[in-house]
């Protein structure tokens, strides 16, 4: 009888529980439950439901990873300080921010967080510092303004750009603006080329991507733009045209998902590989706009959370897992 050792030359491994990591192709029995297993690669990402938020909210910011995130801000039937962490599986409160406020942006881990900007109402400059225990009032950005950039990079290299200004005397509307923060300091960077609202970012200070957003005219805008520390350059057009969208990754392996779209909400998720962004099969379960996101998340792995699912905010976690991740499958005789 041909067997599994004789034609790869090694014996199926039995153990009690999964292994982890997996490694594409791994074989193993599972003797706790007298299965076959095999490692396969997705070929397709899916999100699957998390634990829920312990409050539902919209135009939140987020930072971290899908395992160990942070959740602040929003609103809901007011402006909210509330924070939350994630470890995985749920959500459990931590001490608020000092500033309440929603269409506000986030970077860093859970333990070393970024806050700033967003609706307080007006809006605000209004930066702070998470170092896992309390928040920290630091230095304001220069120009307050909402609905910005989800910030790209970290709590001490960070970079926000466009958004609305809508606090007079200084000119109100779509912003241009892009500001750079040391951990002290915020500085004036150069401006993105068109004045924009409801962006997603993602990336590093000196390699960041912004993606969809809301223009004067249009109104939603399919367009990305591409940072490389000195200046913008336009990349490939998203397929879905939207703004108050989520994202996380880098600058040449992103993911978008979620937003307003015409005529509404969206599930809409798509990959990009640097030049031109992919849809994938499935999106979010939940169409949402105002989406968190835990911006340290990858294009493989990322997490979103809270939003508006028009007209009411929800408090729906959804884990991302992307194409070619490894993945438990049963072998059976079927």
């Amino acid at each position: 009888m041909t067997t599994y050792k004789g034609i790869n030359g090694f014996a199926v491994q039995s153990v009690a529980t999964d292994p982890s990591p997996l490694d594409e192709g791994q074989v193993w029995y599972n003797n706790a439950s007298y299965a076959f297993k095999l490692a396969a690669a997705t070929t397709a990402g899916t999100f699957a439901s998390g634990g829920n938020l312990n409050t539902a909210r919209r135009g939140l910011a987020g930072a971290g990873t899908q395992t160990a995130a942070l959740g602040f801000g929003g609103a809901a039937a007011t402006v909210l300080t509330a924070s939350e962490s994630y470890n995985g599986t749920s959500w459990t409160s931590t001490p608020s921010i000092n500033t309440a406020r929603t269409l506000t942006a986030g970077a860093g881990s859970q333990t070393a967080a970024l806050c700033a900007g967003g609706f307080a109402p007006p809006s605000t400059g209004a930066t702070e510092k998470y170092n896992g225990t309390s928040w920290t009032s630091v230095n304001s950005m220069n120009r307050p303004r909402r609905t910005l950039s989800g910030i790209a990079g970290n709590q001490t290299a960070a970079l926000v750009f466009g958004g609305y200004v809508d606090n007079p005397p200084a000119p109100t509307g779509f912003v241009t603006d892009s500001e750079s923060y040391d951990g002290t300091n915020w500085t004036t960077s150069t401006a993105i080329p068109t004045g924009n609202y409801g962006i997603a970012g993602t990336g590093t200070q000196t390699a960041a991507l912004g993606f969809g957003g809301g223009l004067s005219t249009p109104a939603l805008t399919a367009v990305t733009i591409s940072w490389n520390g000195s200046s913008w350059t336009a990349g490939g057009n998203l397929n879905t045209a939207r703004q108050y969208l989520g994202g996380a990754g880098t600058q040449t392996a992103a993911l978008a998902f979620g937003g307003n779209a015409a005529p509404g909400d969206t599930t809409a998720t798509e990959l990009y590989n640097g030049t031109t962004w992919t849809s994938n099969p499935t999106g979010l379960a939940t169409a949402r706009q105002q989406i968190g996101s835990a911006t340290s998340g990858s294009q493989t792995s990322a997490l979103a959370f809270g939003g508006e699912t028009t007209p009411a905010p929800t408090a729906a976690t959804e884990e991302w897992t992307g194409p070619g991740v490894a993945i438990t499958k049963t072998i059976t005789t079927s």
